[in-house]
């Protein structure tokens, strides 16, 4: 009895002092298979969801609006109020800094005093990106944190980050600040300051060769392309294009725009090796989706692509530029203003479920909850399955106190991932009490289903 008691007495001091620990990933990445390939059914590999002629016709949409900031005149997202609103929403709110220490009320008066809007815009120009480089909604690469600690309003949450932009995306440039250091610049989905020595300038004779009309996309990420001496030129990604030269059995030739002495567009020749990359775009069919798909499965969350990672729409946003497909860069405008439209606000969690399972096409619907958007890639045991960056899983402890049990990369799971966490925020919902629509990337008219 003596020993029963000590036995038990041990088990509940190693559950106090938390040796028998959590597991550190949840249920749904434990056990469904982390392999895109491994969901095929009978006979999907020969599927074609969307014929030929719809991807040339949105392969073509998505060149006119890649290169669309080259034939601009003046800003089109970048506005004089949009842009204004930038600083003053951090006048009263400076926020912390790397330090964790609160920015000084002058901060963004500097900021804004360096920014010289008092001419904006001033540029008015063209330019290309040469380096991979950061949208920051103000001309710093300072970080900006709603509090110094917690990650669900700090580190790595900074609110400047508005983008990732890939090497050589076509820019407009709007404004120069008064020291000249930073530009800002819009691409073809959006806007933000970028230091000047990530871009050069192009000119028309520039924009004609480069507007090939033939295009590479890369479909491996973290791809090195170098020069014709084998030196490294540049790291792109899955869904980073170039214009295509010449290919070959073992190797691509393309287009690298990289920066002379007094910052003007120059080309130079870059090489990629075959497997990673395709001529753009890539045929949309269930084995190349999930080739695609495998490629950016576990890499890490990174918020507004910050260190070089994906967030949620930017994993999405990739993931169709291969398949020439367009999305713009924001979720909410991701899941509506493309495609057929589906709204599922105001369901039941089964009946959204139902809609999904029978409506989405895999690999062609997104879903939307506000904040987040997936990829419905199909079904398993009667439930829907997706593939989405995802930071975290809201959690509250016994004092209330919110929390993330983190997951922090992209991952296949259910509607419903962490359902089995203890500590689970039950009030805030599973993704599926929260979704509120679906997108079907093929060309259509909005519907809404009956309840």
């Amino acid at each position: 009895m003596m020993k029963t008691f000590f036995s038990l007495s041990v088990v509940l001091l190693f559950i106090l002092s938390g040796c028998l620990a959590a597991p550190d990933t949840i249920r749904d990445v434990r056990k469904l298979r982390q392999d895109h390939a491994s969901y095929f059914t009978d006979g999907v590999q020969s599927e074609e969801p969307l014929t030929a002629a719809s991807q040339a016709w949105m392969e073509e949409d998505y060149n006119t609006i890649y290169f669309s900031v080259w034939h601009q005149n003046s800003p089109f997202h970048a506005l004089p109020e949009r842009v204004q609103q930038d600083f003053r929403k951090y006048t009263f709110k400076p926020g912390y800094g790397e330090n964790k220490k609160l920015h000084l009320p002058s901060w963004v008066k500097k900021l804004e005093s360096k920014a010289s809007l008092n001419n904006y815009p001033n540029a008015l120009s063209r330019g290309i990106t040469t380096r991979n480089t950061n949208l920051r909604e103000l001309p710093t690469n300072s970080p900006h944190f709603n509090s110094s600690d917690g990650d669900s309003s700090a580190w790595p949450f900074d609110n400047l980050q508005r983008s990732s932009v890939p090497a050589n995306t076509p820019i407009f440039v709007c404004q120069l600040s008064a020291d000249k250091s930073w530009a800002l610049v819009e691409t073809s989905f959006t806007y933000g300051w970028i230091p000047v020595e990530d871009f050069a300038s192009v000119d028309s004779k520039f924009i004609k060769t480069w507007e090939s009309g033939r295009y590479a996309v890369i479909i491996r990420d973290h791809t090195s392309i170098l020069d014709e001496n084998g030196l490294f030129l540049l790291r792109a990604s899955v869904g980073h294009i170039f214009p295509l030269t010449e290919r070959s059995a073992d190797r691509m030739q393309v287009s690298i725009a990289v920066a002379d002495q007094n910052r003007r567009a120059v080309i130079r020749r870059g090489f990629v090796p075959a497997a990673a990359a395709a001529a753009k775009p890539l045929r949309f069919n269930p084995v190349h989706a999930a080739k695609i798909a495998n490629e950016m499965i576990g890499e890490p969350y990174g918020w507004g692509g910050l260190y070089g990672n994906r967030d949620c729409s930017s994993m999405t946003r990739d993931f169709f530029a291969v398949f020439g497909i367009w999305l713009p860069r924001h979720s909410e405008d991701q899941v509506k203003e493309a495609g057929t439209y589906i709204d599922l606000s105001g369901l039941r969690p089964e009946q959204k479920e139902r809609i999904i399972r029978e409506r989405g096409v895999p690999y062609l619907s997104l879903l939307w909850r506000k904040g987040h958007v997936m990829l419905y890639i199909g079904q398993q045991d009667g439930r829907a399955l997706i593939f989405h960056n995802i930071w975290g899983i809201r959690t509250k402890d016994l004092q209330g106190r919110e929390g993330r049990k983190i997951i922090g990369q992209a991952v296949i799971t259910t509607l419903q991932p962490g359902q089995e966490l203890r500590d689970i925020d039950s009030a805030a919902g599973s993704l599926l009490d929260n979704i509120s629509a679906m997108n079907i990337l093929t060309p259509a008219n909005q519907e809404k289903p009956s309840k």
